[in-house]
């Protein structure tokens, strides 16, 4: 498993840019440069202020014309005699008051971007109601990226009261497309779903102790009745012995000996009795699944965990498995006479309390269990559910006519991929999959979607700065850019996240790159779309606003449409929590899930059908590996994003 990641409209033809990250998770100084070389803090992207300019007006006026801010490289931004301060140290008010004249004289980037410096906050409190003010600015000019950063404030309640209607009537502005069938993925959905999977996961690792533990005392205690039996047996045997040979001192001794053996093995059956007992108690109380009402039923099934599918009690069960282990508890167990699991005799493995294990062969399709209690009195106690086998949905590739998919090629552009794959890192513990995850991703955006592909193995700082830096130079409008990138991460202190170069140190945050660079880096590309796709764990922390994904019978105008406005998304494998570094087959779990969509895509597929086909994939391998992992997709926070999607198009179609 990877180690801990500290992360947290006009036509015009698509540039499309995905950026697939894939961060592993990982355990978190310097050198000197030669002089004139260019340092990694030159590469990061600032806010400049730009000299000013001299203007001629007429033959015999010239004037200054004000100075302009702008997001540029540090190194850009020195070459055109700007002003920035140091990279992650400006403070507010200096941003600010940079950006304040553009944005009262009516820019609407301006002002979408005084909201964002206010939503990021004054020495880090957000100033939520400054920054509605300013989006609403830019959202009354039609800005697409305020729409979206304006919506989320009010999904959230973030300095407007909470209104989910007009969210998502912000979202759809956005998108271009007002058909209600949109459905909306938000990001307040998204934080409660990670909330709520992060307290899953835990209770699960709760339940799943509790469960080994009771299993290995229900073992202990199996054994010690054996013994029991087996010394009450051999009681028998020596008193019929004295009978044949009376006060045989030798028989005699043997006897009481065995007496005080077997008063012992019950004094220790009743004290694992009592341990059982208070392990179900913690179980059926720690337990978020829904299990069997033994009010009704009589028996308490504790393992495996019950679902209800469509009113029908059921244990999803994976394709290979072979055999399942049942373990329940029967009420009123002094009245039980019999127990049978599917006809087989199961009653001599029941403790006193009622506690019973067993294991069962499982057919090649679902399998019918009932579990029954014979009473005393004749009466029967029985629970019945079904093991089925996980069934992954079909979800496919969109299949538009020839002409329009011809059409939309063209609109689209060029194809580029930045692969980054880092295994070996100098300071960290080394990975097992990341390069070859990397090389896999590369060959298949190669030889199937035609991209050009730069790959970078076991990268430093500066040369995946400087990558990034010539991608966001280089990448024309009507390009396409999709950026691989497997290694370390990790969270810091404040929950923000970091990719980690080879060189970087745990200790040392020097060399770390930041999510927010990332961030800006997407957000001054030229081009068009921008997928983020983050294997790592604690990924989240990349995610922003919603995604609105089309709905099935979208009219191809509208797909052509909504594509040519900019898209900034992320796909992350695991929310907020770690993820596994292997599991796929000599892959990541995200990765191998990842390669098999694109595989098998015979389509168009735009980045939420991808979304929605591998993270079913994910989730039932990361079940065999018992540990579950739930993939998530989202905009990129504070990059751009105007409600586009990326689309997938093989060269063949």
């Amino acid at each position: 498993m990877k180690t801990k990641l500290y992360i947290n409209s006009s036509k015009v033809s698509i540039v499309s840019v995905v950026f697939i990250l894939t961060l592993v998770c990982g355990t978190a100084t310097a050198k000197r440069k030669p002089k004139g070389q260019i340092t990694p803090d030159q590469l990061y992207i600032v806010d400049c202020l730009l000299p000013p300019q001299v203007r001629q007006l007429g033959r015999n006026y010239t004037y200054m014309a004000p100075r302009k801010p702008a997001r540029l490289s540090a190194h850009d931004c020195a070459l055109r005699g700007g002003e920035y301060v140091a990279y992650d140290k400006a403070s507010f008010s200096s941003v600010a008051k940079m950006w304040l004249p553009e944005a009262q004289g009516g820019n609407p980037k301006a002002q979408a971007y005084m909201g964002e410096i206010y939503e990021k906050g004054v020495n880090g409190t957000p100033d939520y109601q400054s920054a509605v003010h300013w989006y609403q600015k830019a959202v009354d000019q039609g800005y697409t990226p305020a729409m979206l950063n304006l919506g989320n404030l009010y999904e959230q309640g973030l300095g407007v009261e909470q209104d989910s209607t007009k969210a998502i009537n912000l979202y759809r502005m956005a998108s271009g497309i007002t058909d209600s069938k949109i459905e909306i993925v938000t990001e307040q959905d998204l934080r409660q779903r990670r909330a709520k999977e992060h307290q899953r996961v835990k209770l699960l690792k709760q339940v799943t102790d509790l469960r080994q533990q009771l299993s290995e005392v229900k073992k202990d205690y199996d054994l010690t009745k054996k013994y029991v039996a087996a010394s009450d047996k051999k009681l028998k045997s020596l008193e019929k012995q004295l009978v044949a040979n009376k006060n045989d001192e030798n028989i005699l001794k043997k006897i009481a000996e065995l007496k005080t053996e077997i008063k012992a093995k019950n004094v220790e059956l009743a004290n694992q009795n009592k341990v059982i007992d208070t392990l179900v108690t913690k179980v059926t109380d720690t337990t978020t699944t829904t299990v069997a009402d033994n009010s009704t039923t009589g028996i308490n099934l504790l393992s495996p965990d019950v679902v209800l599918t469509r009113g029908i009690k059921t244990i999803p069960m994976q394709p290979n498995d072979l055999r399942i282990g049942v373990m329940g508890k029967v009420t009123a167990p002094e009245s039980v006479i019999g127990l049978k699991l599917n006809n087989k005799d199961i009653f001599s493995s029941m403790t006193e309390s009622g506690v019973f294990e067993d294991e069962m062969d499982l057919l090649s399709g679902d399998t019918p269990v009932s579990i029954v209690a014979i009473r005393e009195d004749g009466k029967k106690s029985i629970e019945q559910f079904v093991a089925v086998r996980n069934k992954l949905d079909p979800i496919k590739a969109r299949q538009l006519d020839e002409l329009f998919t011809r059409r939309f090629r063209d609109d689209l552009g060029d194809y580029h991929a930045l692969v980054i794959g880092n295994n070996n890192y100098s300071k960290l513990e080394n990975l097992k999959t990341a390069v070859d995850d990397a090389k896999e991703v590369a060959s298949v955006l190669k030889k199937k979607y035609g991209y050009k592909v730069k790959l970078l193995i076991n990268a430093d700082q500066i040369t995946m700065l400087k990558a990034l830096t010539d991608y966001k130079d280089k990448l024309g409008k009507y390009d396409n850019l999709m950026v691989y990138y497997a290694g370390h991460g990790l969270l810091d202190e404040q929950e923000n996240g970091y990719w980690i170069p080879t060189d970087a140190d745990a200790k040392d945050k020097s060399k770390w790159i930041s999510n927010k660079a990332i961030s800006d880096f997407m957000a001054e590309m030229k081009a068009k779309h921008v997928m983020v796709v983050a294997d790592s764990c604690y990924s989240g922390t990349l995610t922003g606003s919603s995604i609105s994904p089309l709905p099935e019978n979208v009219d191809n105008e509208d797909i052509l449409f909504t594509s040519r406005v900019k898209a900034r998304t992320v796909l992350t494998s695991g929310g907020l929590q770690p993820v596994l570094d292997s599991g796929g087959n000599g892959h990541s779990i995200f990765a191998s899930a990842f390669l098999d969509v694109l595989n098998e895509n015979d389509g168009v597929m735009e980045g939420y059908r991808l979304y929605k086909a591998m993270s079913q994939q994910v989730s039932l391998r990361s079940s065999l590996a018992g540990f579950k992992q739930v993939p998530e997709y989202s905009a990129i926070k504070h990059a751009g994003h105007e409600g586009s999607e990326y689309y997938f198009l093989p060269t063949k179609i």
